[in-house]
């Protein structure tokens, strides 16, 4: 069993700007413990990778990611971030850069982030879904 389950999981959402087709990401981290997340494949790494799916809620059909794709080795400790204990990290992307946007409603979904105790055992890690959201998109 991973020992990481039992301990307070950083907190995560997404927020739609009041106008255009921004989108905030935020992630709060408990005030007991720290955290690292690797920003590949999150909003931290802006549009070069496709971590979101973005579907039109009335056809049903996911959007096509448009962005970049960043080609990786290994990662190295600095493509960690530290989440530090009871603070909040949050970050703003335009939905047009990565997807061709008509106006209607969309949920958007971010893939699983991946969460470190401790950089020295990177075998020991946990997962964390961030809740969707719906968005009327202009």
């Amino acid at each position: 069993m991973n020992s990481l389950a039992h301990q307070a999981l950083p907190y995560c959402h997404l927020i739609k700007a009041e106008q255009g087709n921004t989108l905030t990401f935020e992630i709060s981290v408990p005030a007991n413990t720290h955290w690292y997340l690797l920003s590949w494949h999150t909003p931290f790494d802006a549009w070069f990778s496709n971590f979101l799916t973005l579907t039109d809620l009335n056809s049903h059909q996911s959007l096509q990611y448009q962005g970049a794709l960043a080609k990786r080795g290994e990662p190295t400790d600095e493509d960690y971030l530290l989440l530090p204990a009871g603070e909040s990290l949050s970050v703003s992307l335009d939905l047009a850069q990565a997807f061709a946007i008509r106006p209607g409603r969309y949920q958007a979904a971010l893939r699983p982030l991946r969460l470190y105790r401790d950089l020295n055992d990177k075998a020991q890690s946990t997962s964390l879904e961030c809740p969707t959201l719906e968005v009327n998109l202009p």
